[in-house]
């Protein structure tokens, strides 16, 4: 299974969860490499998937109903196919066991898990990856995903790297009144992605690894964080629970000692994922129910806002640093993107999730067992494919990252 599927008569491609936000972003970007000979749109809403197939008017897409806790039928059907793409949350429910039926069926697997319980018990699956002969990638999103290659790309600058941080949000920006929040703010109250704000919420509320000191220990997430470093200044970001400081510590080997995962937030969302995670810890809401409640929450809060707050240029999105010794100084080397694919979110994870996915049909992904971005994906290659998703893209990886160089 190490050599390229290309050289493959035809290549089949399964997307579980194919019909969803995410899933349709990766099925319609995947379609565009000219990859594929066939293509299944698998998902447990199939009057969904098969609306979406019909939209695409592609002959090499169809749709087919799964449910992804029913064994032995997603055995079953990703046998059927090359290479499987997977984009059904919440990954806290589902991850686990969609990656055993993957080795099991023996197939060649690419997802977004972006949990960090199930990316601790997947990872205990690389032996039997490894005698299956087969590939699995998994995190390769956004975050994780693209953090994870900004923080091996960051590591790589220094010739020893003891602490990584990974974050998500913004530096500066401006905070509008009520007139003026933005329209994704209502459609988010409105109706979203239910899997996002699912895994949202669950991370949120219980305690998250974090890696420090060479061990892991468990935090609340939004107690407690650190400053993060951008272009035009300094932030403090919450720590959140996520699988990043899970493996980076695992996969980069130039002494780290230590790793975390940050968001930042605004205020009012803030102050509403404090309180929903609470209310789950205590057991007065699910998961589930909380995701429910908090974009309509945080919507209800921004329109209570009553003065502009300007707080300079905007900078951030997806970062990642990393601090150690070069030339026997101690410097950190920080990185963001400076641009992104249409679709906001659902292009920043779902375009990553197909390149990943290209690595390992063209074969420039090898290696077996599983596998998490930084372990497997070289920065300059990735970033070389990402920058042309961009809404003008450009000519060089030099001009698609910011770098942040402090001295410590």
């Amino acid at each position: 299974m190490g050599a390229p599927i290309l050289d493959e008569f035809e290549v089949k491609i399964l997307a579980l969860g194919g019909s969803g936000t995410m899933g349709q972003v990766a099925v319609k970007t995947i379609l565009e490499g000219q990859y594929v000979d066939q293509l299944i749109v698998a998902d447990y809403d199939i009057d969904r998937a098969k609306q979406f197939v019909e939209s695409l008017n592609d002959g090499r897409v169809s749709a087919c109903f799964i449910d992804v806790q029913n064994t032995k039928a997603l055995e079953d059907l990703m046998s059927e196919a090359d290479l499987v793409i997977n984009t059904v949350g919440p990954f806290y429910r589902f991850g686990e066991s969609i990656v055993r039926a993957a080795i099991k069926a023996e197939r060649n697997y690419v997802d977004i898990m972006d949990d960090y319980g199930p990316t601790q018990q997947v990872l205990e699956l690389d032996e039997e990856a490894r005698r299956a002969g087969i590939t699995i990638l998994i995190g390769m999103g956004a975050s994780p995903g693209i953090t994870n290659i900004l923080a091996r790309h960051a590591a790589d600058q220094l010739d020893e790297v003891d602490y990584i941080q990974t974050a998500w949000g913004y530096v500066g920006g401006v905070l509008r009144p009520a007139s003026a929040v933005s329209r994704k703010s209502k459609r988010l109250a409105e109706h979203q992605e239910e899997a996002a704000f699912d895994h949202f919420l669950y991370n949120a509320a219980y305690k998250a690894p974090l890696f420090r000191d060479g061990q892991f220990v468990e935090i609340v997430p939004f107690e407690d964080g650190e400053e993060v470093t951008f272009p035009n200044g300094k932030g403090f970001f919450y720590y959140f629970g996520h699988p990043e400081p899970v493996t980076l510590g695992r996969f980069i080997n130039k002494g780290i000692r230590g790793a975390c995962n940050l968001v930042g937030l605004e205020p009012e969302e803030l102050d509403v994922v404090k309180e929903l995670g609470a209310k789950v810890r205590a057991n007065e809401l699910s998961a589930a129910q909380a995701a429910e409640k908090y974009p309509q929450e945080v919507f209800a809060r921004k329109q209570q806002r009553r003065e502009v707050v300007d707080l300079g240029p905007r900078v951030g999105g997806l970062h990642a640093s990393a601090s150690g010794k070069k030339g026997g100084k101690r410097v950190r080397y920080g990185y963001g993107c400076l641009g992104e694919p249409p679709k906001g979110m659902a292009g920043s994870t779902s375009v990553p999730l197909v390149i990943g996915a290209e690595m390992i049909l063209e074969g420039e992904i090898e290696q077996t067992g599983v596998l998490v971005p930084e372990a497997c994906i070289d920065p300059v290659a990735f970033f070389e494919r990402y920058m042309k998703y961009w809404v003008n893209p450009p000519e060089r990886v030099e001009d698609a990252l910011y770098e942040v160089i402090e001295e410590l």
